[in-house]
């Protein structure tokens, strides 16, 4: 076979593979998920960085029934925020739904007497229909309903603007078609000022309860004495973000009783020596 016979062969050959094989090969590309760039830890907030921040009490908020209100007229009481956009079918009810347990279980601190409680939309497409929808499909048994305010920022520069100003990034995935956004819950002190921020992941009732009594700066009733000393005993832990019982607490109380039973028994003995002596 001549050099251009070979030639002419071996072009039909390849023609032939491409014609079977490359539609197949064009298909497994197409329908190939492609592999996320999306570092995890961008979806973390970077709690020392923001604790303290506030946002704008001039910002306006439109709850489910249309009523227009500001971010600075829940002050005077913590306030527990939610992150959410109304029309995820996942992790928002979950985060949701999962809160509402905890406040049932909570005790020591009711929500709308001791703190507000507050889900806030940061999807610029929600309006009225899609709040009171979300809102309906959280399950507000125990009286939750009347004190849970669902609401959605009224301008979206705001929108941007605050959600920025404590941390909280958002991604649209198109590949999805849900947004990427940290699952927290959100304390905000009487002043308005972020206090604390609890990962939905793997906390409790006393995490949440203690998150509320941190907001609160200090600031407790004779009659709350038993919460106070409730929060003493624990302290807050970045790494993991949970509260464990503080140690060094425990420590000086011991170290402060046994202070006090050794003077007791110094006195008692001085006393009996001098009773004998007598």
């Amino acid at each position: 076979m001549s050099d251009v016979a070979r030639s002419i062969f071996f072009g039909l050959a390849v023609l032939t593979l491409l014609e079977a094989f490359g539609p197949a090969v064009a298909r497994a590309e197409y329908f190939r998920r492609p592999e996320s760039d999306l570092n995890p830890a961008i979806l973390q907030i970077d709690e020392r960085a923001v604790l303290g921040r506030a946002i704008d009490p001039a910002t306006e908020l439109v709850d489910h029934a249309g009523k227009v209100f500001r971010w600075g007229d829940l002050a005077g009481k913590p306030t527990l925020l939610v992150l959410s956009y109304y029309t995820c079918d996942g992790s928002c009810a979950v985060i949701n739904e999962n809160l509402h347990d905890l406040l049932k279980q909570m005790t020591g601190a009711q929500p709308g007497t001791d703190f507000n409680l507050v889900t806030l939309s940061f999807d610029r497409r929600d309006d009225l229909k899609s709040t009171d929808a979300f809102r309906k499909q959280i399950a507000l048994a125990d009286g939750l309903a009347p004190v849970w305010t669902f609401a959605t920022f009224k301008n979206e520069a705001d929108l941007k603007a605050q959600t920025e100003k404590i941390g909280f990034k958002f991604f649209w995935s198109p590949q999805d078609r849900i947004f990427l956004h940290p699952g927290v819950y959100l304390f905000f002190s009487p002043e308005g000022r972020l206090a604390r921020i609890l990962y939905q992941q793997d906390i409790d009732a006393k995490d949440v309860q203690l998150a509320v009594l941190d907001a609160r700066e200090g600031q407790f009733k004779v009659s709350e004495i038993a919460s106070y000393a409730l929060s003493l005993c624990y302290s807050y832990n970045y790494q993991d973000g949970k509260y464990r019982l503080s140690i060094p607490v425990f420590v000086g109380a011991g170290a402060f009783a046994m202070g006090i039973l050794t003077f007791a028994g110094s006195a008692l003995v001085f006393r009996m020596r001098r009773q004998t002596q007598s």
